[in-house]
């Protein structure tokens, strides 16, 4: 009976000695890992900041910006529309 325990035992040992070494193997590797120093990204240089200069804000600037834009004729869209809906 006492070879039946023995060689339980033995069986056992080579398990619980791989285990151990397993564990301290990722141990290093973790640590190892760790301790590498890694370079910080150093952020981009910022943009140069434009100046705008303001336009004008009277009133006389205003009613010329206004003046200057485009708007549409909308009599002529609609008779456009009549012709086209006319020939149908």
């Amino acid at each position: 009976m006492e070879q039946k325990t023995e060689t339980k035992k033995s069986s056992i040992f080579p398990i619980i000695l791989a285990i151990v070494v397993i564990v301290v193997l990722a141990g290093v590797w973790y640590w190892a890992r760790k301790s590498i120093v890694r370079p910080v990204p150093t952020p981009p240089p910022p943009k140069p900041v434009e100046k705008v200069t303001p336009k004008e804000d009277s009133t006389a600037a205003i009613n010329q910006e206004l003046e200057g834009i485009g708007i549409l004729d909308l009599e002529g869209e609609f008779k456009e529309i009549d012709q086209d809906l006319n020939s149908l």
